[in-house]
């Protein structure tokens, strides 16, 4: 494709998904939410061919990862440069597949940041596990009548990767379009479809760190609670020393000493490997006994 040819499609694109926003707006608050846990077909304006088996499964995983409507990220929109490099397309997208749009993650060589779900090829791609291919759009019966081929866009080539999860579920693709047919050789699936492993390993990095830091931070939140338990468990035992009460305070000091341990153990259990500990080092395996006389 000349450089021409590529200055030409990206006012007629942007035209196209204009159209189709423009059709999302007019949909009811209710239908633009995005999401509901499960999508009933009768009420569904997408079309039930386009809805995979495991859609409120599906859903559920792209809410755990997070990802919907974040700020633009330069990781991944350096996979989708690569790409368009990589394969000389004009466009390079990543797309998560929500209930009622294909929002986009990165969109090289377009602006649109989502279009509505139902012409939207990556619809068709998430069904499959496969690569889903359109060497000629025009011409193929899969997408013959979509408006996106039809329409202004003029869309020809397309291939899709879908973002499949560690559990099995399409989260949306990795996907190249051209206005232009083409086909891709089997070492060209190959390299796209490594892109699309790298994708979904960014995002599983991603919510593997934000699990960590909330169990660092329960972690330390429960420590500061049995901290204070100790602390006011202490003075209690203190005070009941203090007033020559030799059995509580031993009950007392037993169970500071509990807590102790449990501070301890919460910590080694969620430090990092090779730290040089582990459980037993610092902790006893039982209350240490009551000093002789405080019983």
């Amino acid at each position: 494709m000349s450089e021409t040819d590529r200055a030409a499609f990206k006012p007629s694109a942007m035209k196209m998904i204009d159209t189709t926003m423009r059709k999302m707006e007019a949909l009811p608050p209710s239908s633009r939410a995005g999401y509901r846990a499960r999508v009933d077909p009768a009420e569904s304006p997408i079309d039930v061919a386009f809805i995979p088996r495991d859609e409120p499964e599906r859903l559920a995983a792209i809410r755990r990862y997070a990802i919907l409507d974040t700020p633009a990220d330069g990781a991944f929109d350096r996979f989708t440069s690569l790409a368009a490099r990589l394969f000389e397309v004009p466009i390079s997208i990543i797309s998560i597949v929500d209930h009622d749009r294909i929002w986009f993650k990165s969109h090289h060589g377009i602006d649109a940041e989502q279009i509505d779900r139902e012409p939207g090829l990556c619809a068709s791609a998430i069904l499959q596990h496969e690569p889903w291919l359109v060497s000629d759009a025009k011409i193929d019966p899969r997408t013959l009548a979509n408006p996106l081929v039809c329409g202004e866009l003029g869309l020809r080539f397309y291939a899709g990767i879908p973002l499949k999860t560690s559990d099995g579920h399409n989260l949306g693709t990795f996907n190249i379009i051209d206005v232009e047919p083409r086909e891709l050789t089997a070492e060209e699936i190959e390299v796209l479809k490594d892109l699309a492993t790298f994708v979904v390993h960014e995002l599983e990095l991603r919510l593997a760190s934000r699990r960590l830091a909330s169990s660092v931070r329960d972690t330390r939140q429960r420590a500061l609670e049995l901290n204070d338990d100790v602390v006011q468990g202490l003075a209690a035992a203190r005070l009941a020393l203090g007033l020559g009460d030799s059995a509580r305070t031993g009950a007392l000091i037993d169970k500071a000493f509990v807590g102790v341990q449990q501070v301890v153990s919460d910590l080694l259990q969620n430090a990092a490997p090779g730290e040089g500990l582990v459980a037993g080092d610092l902790v006893r395996s039982s209350p240490a006994p009551s000093e002789p006389g405080w019983r």
